[in-house]
């Protein structure tokens, strides 16, 4: 279709929408539409202006949430008339190709003392504990292709060369590049800002190799068993539109596994997954839940190495896969962490320790200094 097709098609599109709008506007005025209909409402003006700057629809919405009959199927249609004009932010989330939900990270939000400071803190953690640095980027870095044009996002690439270069080659393993290997698959979710149980299964290979560990345990990633697949997560919901759900999977190989995860030492489960969480507002809760500081993994291997590691939410789906070569495993959240994490090293300086997050998840814990 050539580019004067296009315009005429796009106004072909308003002007039906134009049209609808003011024949329903009509029937609801005059009743022959039933409805809870309200007056009061102010209408939207027309103008030029406000077409093409996206002022006109936003009034239109806010006219149908009022006003009109059947509020969902015109919302649905004033967000499809959005789309059609190139709206790509909603309520804050970006709206990428291949329907994909980003959050936004800007880059003023990680820029200055959050950089320094936590360079610093990975250093002392390298030095002191003889820790590796497993940071994850997000979508927006490795999905970058699909973010609307012109969208401001930070330079994550860039920052994890900066951690490189400060903990050395030997305790920093290139998560950027083993995702950014396999960007053409499905490694993070579309509508949540996590990565998958596929991105976990290439970064516990990449683990692996640089582990020192005999012989990686064996993941079957074409019998994994699939959780759900109707998974729709935040950043489609905050966005509000709609979208077509996402399967979770999870590992045959590490279900039905006799362990035990203790919660912030006194709520007790007896295995990795929590299915409870899949009737949840957070149904990615199903890996090792959520809202807890500390949990603490008896894993029932016959061996005495130990892992700590120190993550997030991201890191929770990669812990059933490490499972295997340790026999006891602490995962530790510093955003609801009550106390001072390095008493809790102190006391592990045996145990592997390993920073597992993502990045904007890492800066977000330094606070930005003024």
């Amino acid at each position: 279709m050539g580019e004067k097709q296009n315009d005429l098609f796009t106004i072909g599109i308003i002007a039906l929408i134009l049209l609808a709008f003011s024949v329903t506007d009509v029937l609801a005025h005059t009743g022959l539409l039933h409805g809870d209909y309200e007056s009061g409402a102010t209408e939207p003006s027309y103008t030029s202006k406000g077409l093409m700057n996206g002022t006109y629809f936003e009034e239109v919405g806010d006219y149908v949430t009022a006003d009109f009959y059947n509020v969902t199927r015109w919302s649905r249609l004033v967000q499809s008339a959005e789309l059609l004009m190139g709206k790509r932010e909603w309520n804050g989330v970006l709206l990428g190709k291949k329907n994909t939900f980003f959050e936004k990270h800007l880059t003023r939000e990680y820029e200055g003392t959050k950089i320094d400071d936590s360079l610093a803190y990975l250093k002392e953690l390298t030095e002191n504990y003889h820790a590796k640095v497993m940071l994850i980027p997000t979508a927006d870095e490795i999905w970058g292709d699909r973010l609307p044009l012109y969208a401001d996002a930070f330079d994550q690439k860039a920052y994890l060369d900066q951690v490189r270069e400060a903990v050395g080659e030997d305790n920093y393993l290139d998560l950027y590049a083993v995702l950014a290997e396999h960007a053409n698959e499905g490694i993070y979710y579309r509508t949540d800002p996590r990565w998958t149980s596929l991105a976990a299964y290439y970064a516990y290979y990449a683990w692996w190799e640089t582990s020192g560990k005999l012989l990686p345990y064996y993941y079957d990633l074409g019998n994994a068993t699939v959780v759900t697949e109707n998974y729709v997560g935040p950043l489609a919901k905050t966005a509000g539109l709609e979208t077509k759900g996402e399967r979770i999977l999870v590992f045959e190989e590490t279900e039905g596994k006799r362990v035990s995860v203790i919660y912030d030492y006194y709520y007790v489960s007896d295995g990795y997954y929590r299915p409870e969480y899949l009737d949840s507002d957070n149904p990615l809760g199903y890996f090792l839940g959520d809202q807890f500081g500390v949990a603490t993994i008896q894993t029932g291997q016959k061996t005495k190495s130990e892992l700590v590691v120190i993550g997030d939410e991201n890191s929770q789906l990669l812990i059933p896969l490490l499972a295997p070569h340790y026999s006891k495993i602490y995962v530790l959240n510093l955003e609801r962490f009550q106390g001072k994490p390095q008493a809790l090293l102190e006391r592990r300086k045996d145990a592997d320790i390993l920073v597992l997050q993502s990045v904007p998840n890492w800066l977000d814990l330094f606070e930005q200094k003024e």
